[in-house]
């Protein structure tokens, strides 16, 4: 089959490489559509991860099941279903604790085990399809669902760890797609006043469509100043980091901008820093409680069906993150760079596999 395969630092290829074996609990599924990420840009410009060289990349894809393991119960070949874009291991004890998402043991970027793999590829392994697939309804097209497993569900995720109370006043930094997301959640969590930072005005108005009150344009001017302008030098009740920058930078906007008690939850990946520096006056020298959250995505069958269910249902429709459509593999690596250069009407690259 066909595989995007991650070789060495800078260099990821195309590979004919054998159709998976599965396991009793795994699901083998067909690729229908998959979405480009920075992420994939990011691990093939640096290897950050090591254990990813040479294996399969990608983690956003929806598909159709083509055979399932013997010990296999609520999928069947010929279901439409959403791909994890983690690598929850939900076997492990720590998931009585709830702590199932930190034990990356099924992911390809951390794992020592070759044969597990990322979502480029034509056919799929998923190990541990009961707990880990999501089936797609009829409502909703492989379009609206490859949002769902990493951009939809980080925005979200994000969103519920800063704990959106009715009526809040919420900053956005970067919307990108999983920053647009953010918007989307926090209208649906309640938000009074979602003030939503970005320059490109594709973004800025989806950001519009999605609930943002008020846009910020980074290019016109210091952020905090502009917010603080914005809302007569009150702090904002929480702010979700999904912007570009440096992690100094975009952390000490965070912090600084949002109220003491308040919560900053950062969805983004840094590469290009060995240190975070955040001045220690934003805690009050450390007297004073605001809360930093790193996020990874909340992953697992019931929490994607929950936000398919509010694709299905009418409450959010993602596709307009989808920009452009391609088709057929030989343009995933357009839609890589498409990607990487950020052109002004790039939102999410997604490849169709006709």
């Amino acid at each position: 089959m066909k595989a995007y395969v991650l070789k060495a630092k800078g260099n990821a290829v195309f590979e004919d490489i054998p159709i998976p074996h599965i396991e009793p609990r795994d699901a083998l599924v067909r690729t229908t559509a998959m979405a480009v990420c920075t992420t994939d840009i990011h691990l093939i410009e640096t290897a950050a991860w090591p254990r990813a060289i040479g294996k399969v990349i990608g983690h956003e894809s929806v598909g159709i099941v083509e055979k399932v393991g013997s010990e296999v119960k609520d999928f069947k070949p010929g279901d439409r279903v959403v791909l994890p874009s983690a690598g929850t291991d939900w076997h492990t004890p720590h998931a009585q604790r709830g702590e199932a998402k930190y034990y990356q043991n099924n992911n390809p970027y951390f794992s020592d085990d070759p044969t597990v793999n990322g979502n480029f590829s034509e056919y799929m392994r998923v190990i541990d399809a009961d707990m880990r697939l999501a089936h797609i309804p009829d409502a909703v097209t492989d379009i609206q669902a490859v949002m769902v497993p990493d951009m939809m569900a980080t925005g979200f995720t994000g969103i519920e760890r800063m704990h959106v109370q009715f009526g809040d006043t919420v900053l956005i930094l970067g919307i990108g797609p999983v920053g647009l997301m953010g918007v989307a959640a926090a209208a649906l969590r309640g938000a009074g006043r979602i003030i939503a930072v970005g320059s490109r005005p594709k973004a800025m108005a989806l950001a519009k469509h999605y609930g943002a009150t008020d846009i910020i344009n980074y290019k016109n001017g210091d952020i905090l100043s502009q917010v603080m302008d914005m809302t007569g030098g009150k702090p904002v009740d929480s702010v979700l980091a999904a912007s570009g920058g440096t992690a100094s930078a975009v952390l000490t906007t965070a912090m600084r901008a949002v109220k003491f008690g308040g919560h900053v939850s950062c969805v983004s990946l840094f590469f290009d820093e060995d240190a975070v520096s955040i001045p220690l006056d934003v805690w009050c020298n450390g007297g004073m409680e605001k809360f930093l959250t790193g996020v990874l995505c909340q992953d697992g069958r019931d929490f994607f069906e929950r936000l398919l269910a509010l694709v299905a249902y009418g409450r959010l429709d993602t596709s307009p993150l989808v920009s452009p459509i391609l088709h057929g593999w030989n343009s995933l690596e357009k839609g890589m760079a498409l990607m990487r250069d950020r052109a002004p009407n790039v939102i999410k690259p997604v490849i169709v596999i006709d």
